[in-house]
């Protein structure tokens, strides 16, 4: 029998016993550092409202610019027969360019966010375990519980 157990605190001998997730522990202490930082990102979000109404409005724009592609056809053929009308012609095309051309912008300037949600995505998958680990470890510890421990743990949601 090894006597070296005998000779052992308590605390010493469960502390060997959890040595191996010594690791694991510092790597979620670390995670819980990164978290707060990850909770600003909320003041992030905040720019997608203003860009829904935008696009709500947006949306009106482009159904009254339908029912004008009949008359830009119609003054395309004017301006071909008929020189003067060719530069508001012109002009029509370059404003149906630039509402163009800032829509892909914007939609440029989305990227980021599109891969931050992937991103988030892919980590909600990676820290599944997290929560069924942490229940059945709450589980495991009421094994360790006298009837009256008021320091029982409990089972949380924020996990």
């Amino acid at each position: 029998m090894d006597e070296t157990l005998f000779t052992l605190r308590p605390n010493d001998v469960v502390a060997k016993v959890f040595e191996p997730m010594r690791s694991a522990q510092d790597t979620l202490t670390r995670l819980a550092k990164v978290l707060e930082p990850m909770g600003q990102l909320i003041q992030f979000a905040e720019v997608f409202e203003p860009i829904r109404r935008f696009q709500g409005e947006l949306a009106d724009v482009v159904v009254a610019f339908e029912a004008m592609k009949g008359f830009h056809s119609r003054l395309e053929n004017l301006a071909n027969s008929f020189e003067p009308m060719r530069p508001f012609q012109r002009q029509l095309e370059d404003v149906t360019d630039a509402f163009k051309n800032q829509l892909k912008q914007l939609a440029a300037a989305m990227e980021p966010a599109k891969a931050f949600q992937d991103q988030l995505q892919h980590l909600t998958k990676a820290f599944e375990p997290a929560k069924a680990a942490q229940e059945r470890f709450i589980e495991l510890s009421r094994a360790f519980v006298d009837g009256g421990d008021e320091d029982a743990p409990t089972r949380t949601d924020s996990a």
